[in-house]
């Protein structure tokens, strides 16, 4: 017997070294049997250089060898894609082994020549999952060159799709992934066949580690692609699927007895090459001249990969069992861990959560996923793997380039690496605040802190220390601390909440009423009322520049003339409306000064960072007030939001979520008319899109909505904050589902049964902004 299905000291040291790594509990998602004379082989090759029969039996042999004892809990097993052999007597084969060994599962080879009625009996297998297709069996010459379709025609996919099965796909041409054939292809198949779940051999076949690169993030949005890792040696591929579809899409797979190859596939130029026996002469061309399996190369890749993303133990038994359990239905897990978490959380966690407009009950109580286990570009996939477009608020507002964005996660990564925080500053801050200063130059002096509500406090705190005033008048909604809701206080004990609902100031100090008085936006009479009652007193006016609509003509003038009157300072409030007007800031487009402006939310990107940059006199107050923390200063909130800042100045990002809110507007418009629902669309800016039911049983019907949507597979409330991540086929299907609920919704308004086809308790209403 060759070498290559022996297991010598140098397999033994490797694989000792690799073990650690392993959880306890494996599946293998690609392996092969067969006997060799079913393959009717025409000369030597691996696959007659072994044993006579390759069962399940000798698999678990060898794999267990640098695997370990006992982890092996099954495979998925097919046969030899081979010109020559006999494909009913190695599917044959395949169930007769699969009878032995009742934690695997098997897929029969199939070719293009084959008819579906006698595939029928191997189909109705209860351990049969689908089917292995091969370029060979193609007419397409050279069936290296093979559209999908040629090796797998709609018959195969119509089949698998009808039983909800497997198909196992080797690509091929050239660049395999990176082909925009091959991915047109997949992405059509998968469209049009849902219930397919296609299974990319070789994770994609990116032997060539540059392909991963190139052509995996053309199949994003495809809930059912999944890639193995069969015979890869390379880590790049891996850490590419990793990035763009998280460990939840990738499967360890062997590929015996490929794995049994001493050497390893390796990138060269614009190809691979096998470094194996025919390749090269070890004891001449490579130190110490000592390959090991390829099994375990391919095993060491992939740790490698998991390493540099810092997957945990959760992760790496999904890689290495629960992705195969869950794909292959083999246990019936039956629970709901994302609500579950949520129940246990309730009674660990006031609340329940850490923002009030995070909560589930403000959407759908019982059905709104409280918690994400991954999110990329406005995808958002639960603890239990349910995946959903987020047409919602995308992280409150916060990922305006949407979310893991790649080039502010490489920022911050490689903070991270480097260390994130120490007894030292970050530079960072610096070039931040010189790039702040260079996009708004009224703006001298810049100070940093790690959240909205934490950056308004310090703007006040910083106006009262200049102007050496308590009094603050704010028009919106500016943060939980007590500077701000003390405007809850009223007038005694009796009125507290009756400025803004659903703010409760108890715990504010009473002592504190007074310091902090209202008017709302656009109404000069009631500014008006406040200079003249506070006008000495009076240390700032905090506002947003806008909201949902422009000021009315000179309103924000008007507001800048009578600070500068009275001695006060104008803060700006940018944190919400900020970058997705205007670039820098709505008050840029308004053409109107304030003495400070705060950001956060948009500015990071999704990490934690918040501004407030400001003139040198309105900043005086800084210098003199004790404004101060730890946390202030790590290196992370600064380094995402200097890359988001970058990216938005290269990328026109208010035009584009302006013009995909617009399409969401006029979807809910359109068949808002079409089923003649009382679906308001309060106007205003596109970039914060946001309709109503103007009806007595609004909150139903708004709750009713969001249940219906959850059932497509969208997070979706009455109001959208685009990112740049949406794009119009996206925009397509949101479409297609509002007109599908929107019908829905109109129906049960005509039936009369909105309360019966409620599914749990109505949404909580949100607080209310002073505007």
């Amino acid at each position: 017997m060759n070498n290559n299905w022996t297991f010598n000291k140098y397999d033994q040291e490797a694989a000792q070294e690799i073990r650690s790594f392993l959880p306890a509990k494996i599946f293998d998602i690609h392996a092969h049997i067969y006997r060799i004379h079913d393959l009717n082989p025409t000369g030597a090759s691996m696959w007659t250089e072994g044993p006579e029969e390759a069962s399940i039996q000798i698999w678990r042999g060898h794999l267990s060898a640098y695997l370990g004892e006992n982890r092996l809990a099954g495979g998925l097993f097919f046969p030899v894609p081979m010109i020559t052999a006999n494909l009913r007597k190695q599917n044959d084969y395949l169930i007769e082994q699969l009878e032995k060994d009742s934690g695997s599962r098997g897929l029969i080879l199939v070719s293009p020549d084959d008819e579906l009625e006698n595939m029928i009996v191997y189909l109705n297998h209860p351990q049969v999952v689908g089917f292995k297709i091969y370029h060979i069996y193609s007419k397409e010459m050279p069936t290296w060159q093979s559209s999908i379709s040629g090796f797998c025609p709609d018959w195969m996919w119509a089949a698998a799709n009808e039983r909800s099965m497997i198909v196992m796909l080797h690509i091929v041409k050239d660049l395999a992934i990176a082909d925009s054939d091959n991915v047109r292809e997949i992405r059509e198949l998968c469209t049009k066949f849902p219930s397919v779940k296609l299974v990319l051999a070789h994770a994609a076949r990116c032997f060539h580690a540059p392909n991963a690169e190139k052509g995996i993030s053309g199949l994003r949005g495809l809930e059912n692609v999944y890639f193995d890792t069969s015979a890869v040696c390379e880590p790049e591929a891996m850490k590419v699927i990793l990035q763009q579809f998280g460990p939840r899409k990738l499967l360890w797979g062997s590929d015996f007895p490929v794995s049994q190859i001493r050497g390893k596939s390796v990138t060269v130029g614009d190809g691979f090459a096998w470094l194996e026996r025919e390749f090269c002469n070890w004891d001449q061309s490579a130190h110490l001249g000592h390959p090991i399996l390829a099994g375990i190369e391919s095993l060491r890749a992939l740790r490698n990969a998991a390493n540099d993303l810092g997957l945990n133990e959760e992760d790496l038994n999904d890689i290495f069992y629960s992705n195969a359990s869950r794909l292959l239905q083999l246990e019936d897990k039956g629970n709901n861990r994302t609500n579950e978490l949520y129940l246990h959380a309730k009674t660990r966690i006031p609340g329940g959560g850490q923002l009030l407009s995070k909560r589930p009950e403000n959407m759908a109580p019982g059905r709104w996923p409280a918690y994400f286990r991954e999110a990329r570009g406005c995808e958002v996939w639960d603890l239990d793997g349910k995946h959903y477009y987020d047409m919602s608020t995308n992280g409150v507002g916060s990922c305006l380039l949407g979310y893991r964005d790649p080039d502010v996660t490489q920022a911050v990564v490689r903070r991270v690496n480097l260390g994130s925080m120490s007894s030292l500053n970050a530079p960072e801050e610096v070039e931040l605040a010189d790039m702040l200063c260079d996009i708004h130059p009224w703006a001298e002096q810049v100070r940093f802190a790690r959240g909205g509500g934490d950056s308004c406090a310090v703007a006040v705190r910083i106006a009262r220390a200049t102007t050496d005033r308590s009094v603050v008048a704010i028009c919106g909604y500016h943060g939980w601390q007590d500077w701000y809701l003390s405007a809850n206080l009223g007038e005694n004990d009796a009125l507290r909440g009756h400025l803004l609902s659903g703010l409760n100031p108890k715990g504010v100090p009473s002592e504190l009423r007074g310091t902090t008085v209202t008017f709302k936006y656009n109404d000069r009479n009631a500014l008006n009322t406040i200079i003249d009652q506070y006008g000495s007193k009076l240390a700032a006016v905090i506002m947003e520049p806008c909201r949902y609509d422009n000021p009315e003509p000179g309103f924000l003038q008007v507001v800048r003339e009578s600070t500068r009157r009275c001695g006060a300072l104008l803060i700006f409030d940018e944190i919400t409306i900020g970058w997705r007007l205007h670039y820098g800031g709505a008050h840029l487009k308004f053409e109107v000064t304030p003495d400070i402006a705060v950001f956060a939310k948009a500015l990071g990107n999704g990490h934690p960072i918040g501004a407030i940059i400001g003139t040198e006199e309105a900043m005086q107050g800084a210098h003199e007030s004790f404004i101060s923390s730890t946390y202030w200063t790590e290196s992370v909130g600064p380094a995402a939001a200097i890359a988001t800042v970058r990216k938005l100045g290269k990328t026109d990002a208010p035009a584009h979520v302006e013009r995909i809110g617009s399409l969401v507007m006029d979807s809910w418009r359109r068949h808002g008319e079409k089923y003649r629902l009382p679906v308001h669309i309060d106007g205003g800016y596109p970039c914060l899109a946001h309709f109503s039911f103007k009806h007595e049983e609004s909150e139903k019907l708004r709750t009713m909505y969001t249940q219906m949507m959850l059932d497509r597979g969208f997070l979706a409330g009455t109001s959208i904050y685009p990112t740049l991540a949406h794009n119009d086929d996206m925009v397509h299907i949101y479409d297609l589902a509002i007109d599908e609920v929107f019908a829905e919704i109109s129906d049960a308004l005509k039936a009369g049964d909105v309360d019966k086809r409620m599914r749990g308790n109505v949404a909580l209403s949100g607080f209310q902004r002073l505007i």
